[in-house]
């Protein structure tokens, strides 16, 4: 019999479906099994399907974790190195090691003109992206080979800087990896795409069929269970780069073992067995449940662990055939996301000891001065007590920097507390309104000038916060414009969902240097600030649902800009 059902080309699970069914019945009951195989087996085809499309996520999620870390890299190299690259070593060697933790493998410095001076690799990038843009998939050059990369761009001052990982074996290496999948990359070539890397003398090409192609070049996904040959379970995604051009096809699959192949599922099987027989049905049902949908739900239970973030899960291996071979891919996948996990965590602990180690030392630095004003006047007060005059301005120097002591207490607290936003339905510029008002009462030299298009729009949000929040951008103008004063503008505009509420003053301006920084507590440019009204402004507008953020490249002052989605019933 097992040769029979060799010559049949049906997979081992198939097999042991029939071989228990036909020993139970034969006859009418051997429909009965070729049912419950069809049906259970394309079941596994979809939770395959599923499973495939979704660990194939992991790769797509992993280009954007390579832009992100060489975004995150050119930050950090831009701050040591104070935005001045030496083009004998832009990388200082101890930067070095975390560039490759982080899978940065190229790193190119343009000129204002767009000329190249400086690259780590002998390659040639395709310069496609947009002037705004920061992030981008680009075509490369490598000789006589094409590649693609994931880049970051970021402005240096007068040069831009162009960091990011090709699309080599080394890359190939880690998608394999984080997915546990088998993964591959075809590049253009001939009128159709062959695998990149491959050490045949004739490159394995896709070869796909055009329904395969008239997904891909509609920029979709295909998904095969008959992939490469029938020897894979697969998914086929197209890689664009920055024009939306599809210019590589990245394959996800799990591999086939003795050439089986999936069937498609069966809606009708449970009717179909209670007709045939209760009391058949019910034994068929416990053997085929042990043989086989035991190993599916030992499957389940463990997805539904690791999908609430128990990484812990693991699946029992009870055999050697595609079960067995799902269970091991899953067991590696659960290990890896564990892994990464537990990384990410031990990361975010050391950058919260370091951020607190730093916002410790800045409030003692802001505490210590106001206090060894008050410590130094009153060893004058009690060295010289009948001097009414200089009692006088060294008490009212001691008032003084207690009040500035007591705001920057207040600014801190204001900071670290937790308050939950009162929402209401409100329009976005009232508040707005509300703080120039209150600070302009006493500033005739300042003029305002009101631009709102938003087209009487609401937003859900408290109108108290928000308040506070522009109090401290609108005190900042202020003080930006000095005593000569200025122009205030108020504007807003209504785009992709979101109303935008913007304060632009005509001071001198933020340098794209501090921008970075701006929202960070205790840093500030004033001699006299505390540091903390951006910080303070930028918490209170999260806790609304908003975004705040300075406006680069304006001509002339400063521009900070709020961003809410609209009310509900607005959109």
């Amino acid at each position: 019999m097992r040769s029979l059902l060799g010559a049949l080309h049906i997979n081992r699970l198939q097999r042991k479906v029939l071989v228990v069914v036909v020993a139970i019945i034969l006859g009418p009951m051997l429909v009965t099994g070729l049912l419950s195989a069809d049906w259970i087996t394309g079941r596994i085809d979809g939770s395959i399907e599923r499973w495939i499309r979704e660990a194939a996520q992991v790769n797509e999620q992993q280009l954007v974790t390579l832009q992100g870390n060489a975004r995150l890299f050119a930050d950090l190299l831009r701050e040591e190195t104070s935005g001045v690259l030496a083009l004998e070593r832009p990388v200082p060697l101890r930067l070095e090691p975390l560039a490759q933790q982080l899978g940065i493998t190229l790193l190119q410095i343009y000129d204002a003109h767009g000329a190249l001076i400086y690259s780590s690799a002998p390659v040639t990038l395709e310069r496609s992206w947009a002037a705004d843009q920061d992030q981008a998939v680009v075509k490369v050059s490598q000789g006589e080979q094409r590649l693609l990369a994931a880049v970051a761009i970021v402005p240096l001052g007068e040069r831009e800087l162009v960091l990011g990982s090709l699309f080599d074996k080394g890359y190939l290496l880690r998608l394999n990896q984080s997915s546990g999948l088998r993964t591959r990359i075809f590049y253009p070539r001939a009128g159709d795409f062959a695998k990149a890397f491959s050490e045949e003398s004739r490159p394995l090409r896709l070869r796909l069929p055009a329904e395969a192609f008239a997904h891909l070049t509609e920029n979709r996904p295909y998904y095969s269970n008959e992939a490469e040959n029938g020897r894979f379970w697969g998914l086929y995604t197209p890689l664009l780069d920055a024009t939306g051009h599809m210019e590589a096809v990245l394959f996800s699959g799990l591999e086939h073992h003795g050439g089986d192949q999936l069937l498609t599922d069966r809606g009708l099987l449970t009717l179909g067995i209670f007709l045939l027989g209760l009391l058949v049905a019910g034994v068929t049902g416990l053997l085929l449940s042990h043989l086989v949908a035991k190993p599916v739900a030992y499957l389940r239970d463990a997805a539904l662990r690791v999908a609430a973030h128990d990484f812990r899960a693991a699946v029992p291996i009870t055999s050697r055939d595609e079960l067995g071979d799902l269970a091991r891919t899953f067991n590696g996948m659960a290990e890896s996301l564990r892994q990464a996990r537990d990384a990410q965590i031990q990361q975010f602990r050391r950058d919260k000891l370091t951020a607190l180690g730093e916002l410790a030392l800045a409030m003692a630095h802001e505490i210590r001065n106001p206090l060894g004003v008050i410590q130094t006047a009153a060893r004058l007060l009690e060295r010289n007590p009948t001097d009414t005059e200089r009692r006088t301005e060294l008490t009212q120097m001691i008032g003084e920097e207690s009040r500035r002591l007591n705001q920057l207490l207040n600014d801190f607290r204001q900071l670290a507390r937790h308050r939950v936003p009162q929402v209401t339905l409100i329009n976005p510029v009232e508040p707005l309104e509300q703080a120039a008002r209150a600070l302009l009462a006493a500033h005739e030299e300042v003029s305002l000038v009101h631009d709102y298009r938003h087209d009487d729009i609401r937003i859900e949000a408290d109108p108290e916060q928000l308040r506070e929040a522009w109090l401290n951008l609108v005190k900042n103008a202020l003080e930006a414009m000095g005593e000569q004063g200025g122009q205030l503008t108020l504007a807003t505009r209504r785009l992709n969902g979101e109303v935008r509420v913007s304060l632009t003053d005509s001071g001198p301006g933020i340098p794209v240097e501090l921008m970075p920084r701006l929202f960070e507590p205790f840093f500030s440019s004033k001699a006299q600030g505390t540091g903390l009204g951006l910080a303070l402004a930028n918490r209170l507008v999260e806790a609304n649902g908003g975004r705040l953020e300075p406006v680069p490249d304006i001509p002339h002052g400063a521009c900070f800009m709020m961003s809410f989605p609209l009310a509900t019933q607005e959109i």
